[in-house]
């Protein structure tokens, strides 16, 4: 998920994206590579504009905080430039940033605020919606928009997705609480592994082998390792206290790095 800009920082947040895109992987700080210089050159001109806007650099900082997998730093950078207002973008991208890190039901949260049609950022963060798990409440959200005449690229589409989606969630008792405990513990398996999420969530109907909603990561590895991270994951939902759900389900999928 990419980082929304803003006018004044669009050239840095343009970069930001572009090392994002370099690597499936996080970034290593420590480390001499390509993407860790340019890292490093991104935080000296993020400290400069501090100079001039300090809600914008702290918004900067978690951004970068988040590229080197650094949850604890993101959270606290963000809110700091919330304390200093709510800007047209720093809402908006401490929720790409959470889900970033794997953070879906913060994600949730942060969605339930920005999402709605009626707050003018609808058709820039409905499929952030989706990826974060709120199924429910991007089909109230598109249900909304669609009510209001808002057209989007894909709207019919998605429409027809959510109402499948939502069907089958709702005939196996899933809401959009219990879809992110799935996510989040998929999410620090990710992070364990200094992976960058790269998530499809699809509905599936293969009759008599499995019906419902799938989250399909792609994790840049060979298909044995990917499937001793299914395996990784089932261990952690057990120690959750997370329930296999009929209708649910949260797959790794070996893909190219």
């Amino acid at each position: 998920m990419q980082a929304k800009p803003r006018e004044k920082t669009v050239g840095i947040i343009q970069r930001i994206n572009d090392l994002q895109l370099s690597s499936p992987y996080f970034t290593d700080v420590s480390s001499l590579s390509a993407e860790s210089r340019e890292w490093r050159v991104l935080r000296r001109e993020v400290d400069d504009v501090f100079k001039v806007d300090a809600r914008s650099g702290w918004e900067l900082t978690g951004i970068l905080q988040s590229l080197c997998c650094d949850r604890e730093g993101m959270e606290s950078a963000f809110q700091k430039s919330l304390a200093l207002g709510i800007s047209e973008s720093n809402h908006l991208n401490l929720m790409v940033n959470r889900l970033n890190l794997g953070l879906f039901s913060e994600s949730q949260q942060v969605y339930s605020q920005v999402g709605s049609p009626e707050g003018g950022n609808f058709t820039m963060m409905i499929r952030d919606g989706y990826v974060a798990g709120a199924i429910f409440q991007a089909a109230q959200f598109a249900g909304r928009a669609r009510e209001m005449g808002i057209e989007w690229d894909g709207s019919e589409e998605m429409a027809e997705e959510f109402r499948r989606a939502v069907a089958l969630l709702q005939q196996a008792g899933i809401d959009d609480a219990m879809i992110a405990r799935h996510l989040d513990v998929a999410g620090n398996i990710l992070v364990r592994h200094k992976i960058r999420p790269r998530i499809e969530p699809m509905v599936t109907s293969l009759p008599g082998v499995f019906e419902g909603v799938t989250y399909l990561f792609s994790v840049p590895v060979s298909a044995r390792e990917a499937f001793e991270m299914n395996m990784e994951l089932s261990e952690a939902e057990d120690q959750a206290g997370i329930e296999p759900t009929p209708g649910f389900e949260v797959v790794f999928e070996a893909a190219a790095a």
